[in-house]
């Protein structure tokens, strides 16, 4: 197989890297609903709450948009009236939260932050929609749990989806790859990995992807290989990605 290295992988699939790539910005709270987690969407940082509120202020300035002036569209006060009764709200109030210091701006429920995004850039919104939808699937849980702790399988869905972009980019067997995200995280198979695993092999993974793994990253693999007796020839990736070549 000819790939070409260090090639720029679609806007699809860093969005299937980037999507899972959160990080705890107030990893005390006591609650999901309470904390707050960052994704980047095009070089700017994206807050969620763990119970999927969007904080829409940031991503507006972005486009160049106001917040307060989606709010006073016609459509927009239908559009979140038709919601109160589906979500038997009280009050269209309740679908949008303001907040002033830390983490301040105004805050959109996630059933309306998409409605919002789209006004802003329909690819923004798919992004957004995908972001939310992970948070309420529990894709976030991961960052709450110690370093140390057995991952779940939901936990592991980060690697899932960085394998199979990883295999539509560069062609190779789902089993190469797992191999790899595997071996490097010092594991057989990918549920024996803790916690701290899944984040150090899911950050392999984003630099396998996008063609900026190291040496050191594969040195790692074949350190592992031999600890967990593992005989044949290393995985060919290898020879088609990064800087190991």
């Amino acid at each position: 197989m000819n790939q070409k290295k260090n090639a720029r992988p679609s806007k699809a699939e860093s969005s299937a890297i980037e999507q899972r790539q959160f990080t705890s910005a107030t990893p005390n709270h006591a609650t999901r609903a309470g904390s707050i987690y960052a994704a980047e969407y095009e070089g700017i940082a994206v807050t969620f709450t763990g119970d999927g509120w969007f904080n829409a202020t940031a991503a507006a300035k972005r486009f160049n948009k106001r917040v307060d002036n989606w709010l006073r569209l016609a459509e927009t006060k239908e559009y979140m009236a038709a919601l109160v009764e589906a979500e038997t709200s009280s009050d269209v109030r309740e679908l949008v939260r303001t907040q002033e210091g830390r983490n301040g701006g105004t805050w959109l429920h996630p059933k309306l932050g998409v409605a919002f995004a789209r006004w802003c850039d329909v690819r923004f919104a798919v992004w957004c929609d995908q972001q939310i939808d992970h948070i309420l699937r529990g894709g976030l849980t991961i960052w709450d749990k110690a370093a140390s702790e057995p991952s779940t399988t939901c936990d592991r869905e980060m690697l899932l989806t960085a394998a199979a972009a990883i295999v539509a980019r560069h062609r190779l067997s789902y089993s190469k790859v797992y191999e790899a995200l595997n071996t490097f995280a010092g594991v057989v198979h990918a549920r024996e990995m803790t916690c701290a695993q899944v984040v150090e092999s899911s950050g392999f993974a984003s630099r396998l992807l996008v063609g900026k793994s190291t040496q050191g990253d594969f040195e790692q693999i074949a350190q592992h290989r031999e600890a967990l007796g593992i005989t044949g020839p290393q995985m060919p990736l290898i020879d088609l990605v990064g800087d190991a070549a």
